[in-house]
């Protein structure tokens, strides 16, 4: 690993330290390991630490694993998105309104057995109110896990009417998944772990890997997102597996490579429909995002196949969130963006319209904190937008990644054009998407009508004046603060 890694690592590691996380984090570039790292505590409360021999255990109804699995069988022919659900599950008295891709994008309207019947049956009894905190996640938590075979939870949910008509809406029911890993099952004959180790564990080499809970790690959980609450496993669970952090990354290192699916079936997998969602997988600011999970434990994935980059997160304890300035922010968020900042530059750029793709990282954009004082923040930026009919928000993206806002003021009226705010992610300015996007905006302008141009800009920032020169503005006027520059199209 040269020195320009090492700083990277380094970069994660205090990260890590300044969000007291438990468990490990990985991020590998065409099969290269730039950072492998563990952290924190088995078991928290007792004091004993994260090792390299720490085991963790996970549902096989995972969301990624159910995904790939669904996909496999598709590419094989045994199933198709389209089909209802009446055709595996036939006693269920609402299959034939369902399709399976209703289930896998979260629009099957199937109500949720756990938190649409357990918890209000827990929230409703006193004694289970009466209890401690701490006890009372514990029971809920268990209650969640103990209930999770397909014969019961349709003898929880199965003569319940749909919460909406499938695909009109979206709730993501717990529900979903027992249905999805019931089909699988009845399907291939196999319980899902077999399923699982045969076509996606065995095929990576994922030797470690075994069925059952034996993790030597305590699992936490969070309450209401400030505090940790211990919930050892002390209880019967069907269907989890334990593995460890070597063999998780296997899992990502395959994931990137497009293992275990034709490219076809990746292609439909990571298909994203107006929300960021494709199959069990979404799209986090122009990554592929996706997790396997039980209780506290967790590994939430990372990865893009064309530009080989994968990121891994591993942990037993639910990461705790802090709330900074109206934005929500916690470890795996800061250290995906530490890695954005470093791998991002001009490839694929493009300029769209604020939309509801885009809007929530949008909305994130921040500058460095020396040019707060010359630009609007991006969040009143796009709100002043929405206020008069006359302003346009497009972002600047890179693939499917936000990096920057541009803000144009427009009346052909009043033959009115204006380039009111210009805003480079402090992550990725220096890297020529500035001159990308006035170059653009120019040229969008003068296909609207423009015959020439001004902008405003603060006299102190001399990088955006050399930036508007760059691109064709003149110093039109000096005042005591600002400067208007113009340009003749």
């Amino acid at each position: 690993m040269n020195s320009y890694n090492k700083d990277f690592s380094s970069r994660i590691d205090e990260i890590a330290q300044k969000w007291d996380i438990s468990g490990g984090y990985a991020v590998l570039k065409n099969g290269e390991i730039l950072h492998k790292n563990i952290y924190g505590y088995a078991d928290r409360d007792f004091g004993i630490p994260t090792t390299k021999d720490c085991t963790y255990s996970f549902h096989t109804h995972s969301q990624l694993l159910i995904g790939i699995c669904l996909m496999q069988l598709i590419d094989d022919k045994r199933i198709k998105l389209t089909d209802k659900l009446s055709c595996y599950i036939p006693e269920y008295k609402h299959g034939n309104r369902i399709t399976i891709k209703n289930l896998v994008k979260y629009n099957s309207g199937i109500p949720d057995f756990f938190y649409g019947k357990l918890m209000i049956d827990l929230n409703e009894s006193k004694e289970h109110m009466d209890l401690p905190v701490a006890e009372r996640i514990y029971v809920e938590t268990k209650t969640l896990y103990t209930h999770r075979t397909f014969k019961q939870v349709l003898s929880l949910i199965g003569e319940q009417e749909l919460d909406f008509e499938p695909g009109t809406n979206e709730d993501r029911s717990e529900t979903n998944w027992i249905f999805l890993g019931e089909i699988i099952k009845r399907i291939t004959g196999m319980s899902l772990y077999e399923y699982e180790k045969k076509h996606i564990f065995n095929p990576l080499n994922m030797d470690s890997t075994i069925e059952g809970y034996h993790a030597n790690t305590v699992s936490y959980v969070s309450y209401r997102s400030k505090e940790l609450i211990r919930v050892p496993v002390d209880y019967n669970v069907e269907g989890v597996f334990t593995t460890n952090f070597n063999d998780l990354c296997k899992l990502l290192n395959g994931l990137t490579e497009g293992k275990l699916l034709s490219g076809k079936a990746w292609k439909a997998m990571l298909k994203y429909d107006s929300e960021g969602n494709g199959i069990c997988i979404e799209n986090s600011n122009g990554i592929a995002c996706s997790q396997i999970e039980f209780i506290g434990y967790g590994f939430m994935v990372y990865f893009n196949q064309e530009s080989g980059l994968c990121y891994g997160n591993l942990q037993n304890e639910e990461l705790l969130l802090s709330n900074e300035g109206g934005i929500w922010n916690f470890f795996r968020k800061e250290a995906r963006e530490e890695i954005e900042g470093l791998f991002t530059y001009p490839m694929d750029t493009k300029m769209i319209r604020i939309n509801k793709k885009n809007i929530w990282n949008a909305l994130n954009i921040k500058v460095e904190p020396e040019q707060i004082e010359y630009v609007l923040e991006a969040k009143s930026s796009i709100a002043m937008c929405l206020a008069y009919k006359n302003y346009q928000a497009f972002a600047e993206m890179e693939g499917d990644r936000v990096v920057g806002l541009l803000v144009l003021d427009i009346n052909k009226k009043k033959d009115h054009y204006y380039i009111s705010i210009v805003q480079i992610d402090r992550r990725y300015q220096g890297r020529g998407y500035g001159k990308i996007m006035m170059e653009w905006a120019v040229e969008y302008l003068k296909k609207q009508g423009a015959k020439e141009l001004e902008i405003g800009v603060s006299r102190f920032n001399i990088a955006a004046q050399k930036l508007y020169q760059s691109v064709g503005f003149d110093i039109k006027s000096v005042y005591e603060d600002g400067i208007t520059m113009h340009a003749v199209l």
